[in-house]
């Protein structure tokens, strides 16, 4: 799947040293992702996960990694389910490690392609991050996303209190908004 200077695809074999690199030495972006998670879970093998993905089918395509259509590897996007308003949902996620890469539209684009996607088994999509994480704010309104539920305090990063933020988006709207899909 292409859009703009991005491709989504499967992991491959090469992507497990970005991994490592983004695990071990460029670890900024670990900062803005859910940072209690690491904080809290130093048994988790991050690497090892995404290693066991290698040559499995990934299904409805539940992570995807980040290319640009120069061939360097950036980052993923990704969805979970949760519950919200008492049934089963799906959120969407995004990270590009690679700070060089940031800034440049690229998760913009990733994001979007993703949600053309997903769309095409879901009327209503989610994503879900902190009051701290500005960027991921700002590209959730610019795509679309409005935010539908506000935890106050829920989060402890570098000991503030930050909101549990979770947003949506229609297919309807996404369609309308995104013309070029």
């Amino acid at each position: 799947m292409k859009n703009g200077n991005i491709v989504l695809r499967y992991i491959k074999e090469s992507d497990i040293d970005n991994y490592v690199r983004w695990t071990t030495v460029e670890t900024e972006w670990q900062n803005w992702d859910a940072p209690w998670e690491w904080l809290e879970d130093d048994d988790f093998d991050f690497v090892g996960c995404r290693r066991s993905e290698l040559g499995k089918d990934p299904g409805f395509y539940s992570r995807l990694e980040i290319e640009t259509t120069d061939g360097d590897h950036v980052g993923w996007v990704s969805c979970y389910n949760f519950y919200y308003e008492g049934k089963e949902v799906l959120a969407v996620g995004l990270d590009i490690p690679a700070t060089g890469h940031r800034g440049k539209g690229l998760g913009q684009d990733a994001l979007t392609l993703y949600l053309a996607h997903l769309f095409s088994k879901h009327d209503v999509l989610y994503t879900q991050t902190w009051s701290g994480n500005a960027p991921m704010i700002r590209l959730a309104e610019k795509i679309g996303f409005a935010e539908v539920l506000r935890l106050k305090d829920i989060r402890e990063v570098r000991d503030e209190k930050y909101d549990g933020l979770t947003f949506s988006i229609n297919k309807n709207d996404f369609l309308k908004r995104h013309t070029h899909l």
